[in-house]
Order: structure tokens, then C-alpha cells, then sequence
């Protein structure tokens, strides 16, 4: 009898550990997605200085690897935007995100992130490869597939204020510079 007992509270207890350990563990997902970026142009020459913003709509890929804490999770990711207008670009980047946590199957979550871009524009003698560092916020929902799939739908807004680059041609000074991002995204995930 004494032995029924310590088996059935060694196997309670196995299962309460393992239960408990769910919510936590790493994680390896990838991420598609589209991607709005306006960009600032400028040149200057004489005392003279003119300036055009655009918006770049565009897509990107992106791998990610991470752990899951009990309402938290924090990744490191690298993105490839896919080359729109002759300009392409890579980022690396780390996440934090706060799981609002509840008794559904779907999860929403908010975080932040920072990463480091690395442009590359086509055919340019000058302001061909932008870089510096970006930060902003993201929001979004986790669906629980099964014990070890998930789907992920979110969206990120970020500061990309840093990411530039300057030169000169025939004299006139000129300037590329980040102004924002936004990617909007579905993934997939699986834990290990």
C-alpha cells in the first residue's frame, strides 16, 4: 500500500513538473510579411536644400529563435527584406514580449525590439548602403496549433531614425535616412 502511494506521488508530482514546464522551453519560428518604409532623401548645394519623403511597400522573411519564460518570451531574429526598387536590406535584431496570458488557446502578447539594419541600393554612386540601428514596440496573437505549433500573427512599428547614409556627387551633398517602419506578419513556431 505504502508503495502505491509513493508511486501514484512521484507520478503526481512528474506531471505537475512537466505541466508547469509547458509554458516554458525554446522555440525556433519563421515569419512572412509585408513591410512599409519611409525613407527621406536630401540635397543640399550652394546654401540651397531640397528634400522628398517616400514610402517603400515591400516584403520580408524572417528567422527567429527564442524562450518561452512563464509570461514572457524573448528571441533573436534575422530578416531579409526582398528587394523592391532596386533596394534591399538585412536585420538583426532581439525581441522582448510580455504574453497576456488566459484560458484560451490564443495568446496576445506586446512587446518591444531593437535590431541592426544593413541596406543595399542597386546602381548608386552614392547612398547605396543605409545602415544604423532601429527600436520600436509590436503587438499581436499566438495560437496554439498543439503542444509544440503554434501560429503568430502580429504587427511592429519601429524607429528607424538611425538608419542612413551621406555622400557628395559633383558637389552637391546628399543624405538617405530612415524615417519608419511597420511590418505586418504571420508566422509559425515550434518549441523544443
Amino acid at each position: 500500500m505504502k508503495k502505491s502511494i509513493v508511486a501514484a506521488s512521484l507520478l503526481m508530482m512528474g506531471s505537475a513538473l512537466m505541466a508547469a514546464d509547458m509554458g516554458n522551453g525554446w522555440f525556433m519560428g519563421t515569419e512572412f510579411g509585408g513591410m512599409d518604409i519611409k525613407m527621406k532623401a536630401t540635397a543640399s548645394s550652394g546654401g540651397t536644400t531640397a528634400s522628398i519623403t517616400d514610402t517603400m511597400n515591400t516584403t520580408y522573411e524572417s528567422i527567429k529563435i527564442g524562450k518561452y519564460f512563464d509570461n514572457s518570451r524573448i528571441y533573436t531574429a534575422l530578416n531579409y527584406q526582398n528587394k523592391k526598387d532596386d533596394f534591399s536590406s538585412w536585420s538583426w535584431g532581439l525581441g522582448y514580449d510580455y504574453l497576456i496570458k488566459n484560458s484560451s488557446s490564443i495568446t496576445p502578447f506586446i512587446g518591444a525590439n531593437v535590431s541592426y539594419i544593413k541596406g543595399k541600393v542597386d546602381d548608386m554612386p552614392v547612398l547605396d548602403k543605409p545602415a544604423g540601428f532601429a527600436a520600436g514596440v509590436e503587438a499581436g496573437l499566438i495560437y496554439a496549433l498543439s503542444p509544440k505549433a503554434e501560429l503568430e500573427a502580429g504587427i511592429r512599428y519601429m524607429n528607424i531614425s538611425n538608419v542612413e547614409d551621406s555622400g557628395s556627387i559633383s558637389g552637391v551633398s546628399v543624405k538617405l535616412e530612415g524615417k519608419t517602419a511597420t511590418q505586418y506578419y504571420l508566422g509559425i513556431n515550434y518549441k523544443f
